[in-house]
């Protein structure tokens, strides 16, 4: 059973019910947070979707007591089918693990996305409260960087090796991408889920759950500018080809953003909250999804909407742009979209797009 959360505007999840139980214990999650999985109608406190969940489990073992019998009558048949499951495992999955390289287990779950160093170390975050660098091609752990809560950010790393990363522990981290000693951290007001994108200068943009996108010097992490948005912003930074800084934010506005002063060149107002990241093509069209089941294709230069597709749910994801122009993206509908465009490719920019390339290496050219 896979549970997702929703405490006002945030969402997150999915979580398993032993993930949630933990994190009720922990105080994470609330007793008042909304709930849902496959299946339900609506969102329900998150008390109750467990009340009926617990109800549902004990009903389940007691009903196991007055059915031994039959599972005893059963049992030839259980063990064949487990001789089956083995023989299904050797050739059925055997197969997918040949393609296995390396394998890393962290102690929780994974939702940040790799980034991946010149030299192939690979970078990434965990809800373990960590940073791990990792050998691309055996998967040895080469150092790890605890941080004071969990980090779905999507590590950024910079020209110089700079390991760039937010987590929940309201940081913004720079580390030494082959020691993991930290270089320096910069203190937002609240979560900073969003993924870093790095500017032709080293300047680092990030936005955070405080409501602001920031612009915090590479070497030093002091802050060059803020820009307040309406609400949070988990969306992540792409930057244009003059240096223009675009982003979304939960007050339901995509930005435009002055690179080097953060003031606002022109702002477009969507249906509702902005999570998905904007991404650049190469005639400078900005393209981003938003929660009111639409993809925007925006004029970078005024923020004219040139149009607009409808999706069937939610589009929080953000936007991948192929060499002939096509925008691949997908949404809450549980489609994957195609959608054809005049840009043809990316944008010949610092950071185009969440993890900068194609190739999603999140590193810095």
């Amino acid at each position: 059973m896979k549970i997702f959360i929703a405490r006002g505007e945030e969402q997150s999840g999915p979580f398993t019910l032993d993930q949630v139980r933990e994190h009720l214990e922990q105080g994470v999650l609330l007793p008042d947070d909304l709930a849902f999985h496959d299946g339900l109608d609506d969102w329900l406190p998150l008390s109750e979707l467990m009340d009926s969940v617990e109800t549902a489990l004990d009903g389940s073992t007691e009903n196991a007591g007055g059915k031994k019998k039959l599972f005893i009558g059963i049992g030839a048949t259980v063990v064949v089918l487990a001789i089956a499951a083995v023989v299904w495992f050797i050739l059925g999955l055997g197969k997918n693990h040949k393609r296995l390289v390396w394998e890393f287990a962290t102690e929780f779950n994974v939702g940040s996305s790799p980034a991946i160093g010149a030299d192939g170390t690979v970078y990434i975050g965990s809800s373990d409260k960590k940073v791990y660098a990792l050998d691309g091609k055996t998967g040895a752990k080469k150092w790890e960087f605890e941080t004071g809560n969990s980090v779905w950010s999507s590590p950024a790393i910079g020209a110089d090796g700079t390991v760039y990363v937010g987590s929940d522990d309201k940081k913004i981290h720079a580390l030494d991408g082959k020691t993991g000693a930290r270089k320096w951290e910069f203190v937002a007001r609240s979560y900073v889920r969003s993924s870093p994108a790095i500017g032709k200068d080293g300047t680092v943009y990030v936005g955070s759950k405080d409501g602001k996108v920031y612009a915090l010097d590479g070497e030093t992490g002091a802050k060059k500018w803020d820009f307040v948005t309406g609400a949070s912003v988990y969306s992540s930074p792409a930057i244009g080809e003059d240096g223009t800084v675009y982003i979304g934010s939960h007050d339901s506005m995509v930005y435009a953003l002055d690179g080097r002063n953060g003031a606002k060149k022109w702002e477009f107002k969507t249906g509702c909250r902005v999570g998905s990241s904007p991404a650049i093509g190469a005639d400078g069209t900005v393209y981003v999804g938003s929660f009111d089941n639409k993809i925007y294709a925006l004029d970078g230069k005024t923020g004219a909407k040139k149009w607009e597709f409808v999706t069937g749910g939610k589009v929080e994801s953000a936007p991948a742009i192929g060499v002939d122009g096509t925008v691949y993206i997908g949404s809450f509908d549980g489609n994957v979209y195609a959608i054809k465009t005049d840009s043809k490719g990316l944008a010949k920019s610092p950071w185009p797009m969440r993890g900068q390339n194609a190739q999603h290496t999140g590193r810095a050219p």
